[in-house]
């Protein structure tokens, strides 16, 4: 057995990658899941990537070529036209759970396709659930398809994610507190002022919780019986 001229080249360029870049490039990107409808998932494949979101500090120059162009400011906040979605299509290709571009996935469908450019191709939930395949320990992953699958009245199924996400990062208090809206949409008031109290008293600056709490008579009272200042 030897190894040939190829073979040796392979092995040094396999050794001079990091350990990060080398994982995320023997990781593939699966399209997974089921749309709302029943059919499934599918999508356009990546020649670039794909690329783990939680790596991202260990490669900041593969995030930056695709955030460069595919996912500037103006994407993000829905601003860029009609090139808005199909790059932002792209960069979650790249970058399959990549946060902010998923949250900015699910936004974009309150807009009209004159705001954004057609909504057609592979819908949000089938972007979600291929993130979360690609990266299951990803908690933000779980918690956006939470609050994706909330907007569309699907409380059980979001409180399977939330409850998931929370699992895995107990101490997020973004999680905590999507889970306590959740819950008001529930009526499982007991829980939501339970998650609201914790999540209130460790600082959390988002007031959403503690309204919905308020307006149907459930806010919680502190120790001393008195209502919880704004």
């Amino acid at each position: 057995m030897y190894i040939t001229t190829y073979n040796r080249l392979a092995v040094i360029v396999l050794l001079c990658l990091t350990p990060a870049y080398a994982a995320a490039a023997n990781k593939v990107a699966p399209w997974v899941g089921e749309t709302l409808q029943g059919a499934p998932c599918r999508g356009s494949d990546m020649n670039y990537g794909p690329f783990d979101y939680l790596q991202r500090n260990l490669l900041p120059k593969q995030l930056r070529i695709v955030e460069k162009h595919h996912f500037t400011p103006a994407m993000e906040q829905l601003i860029a036209g009609s090139s808005t979605v199909p790059n932002i299509r792209y960069t979650l290709r790249a970058w399959p759970n990549h946060h902010r571009a998923l949250y900015a996935m699910i936004r974009a469908q309150g807009l009209t396709d004159r705001d954004i450019g057609q909504h057609k191709g592979t819908p949000v939930e089938c972007f979600l659930q291929r993130a979360i395949n690609f990266s299951p320990n990803d908690s933000s992953a779980k918690m956006l398809y939470g609050i994706f699958l909330q907007s569309k009245g699907k409380h059980d199924a979001a409180l399977k994610y939330y409850l998931a996400a929370e699992k895995i990062d107990p101490n997020n208090l973004q999680i905590k507190y999507n889970l306590g809206l959740l819950l008001v949409d529930r009526r499982e008031y007991t829980e939501a002022s339970r998650y609201a109290q914790e999540v209130y008293d460790k600082g959390f600056p988002m007031p959403g919780l503690r309204n919905k709490l308020r307006s149907t008579g459930h806010w919680p009272e502190d120790s001393r019986g008195l209502k919880q200042q704004e």
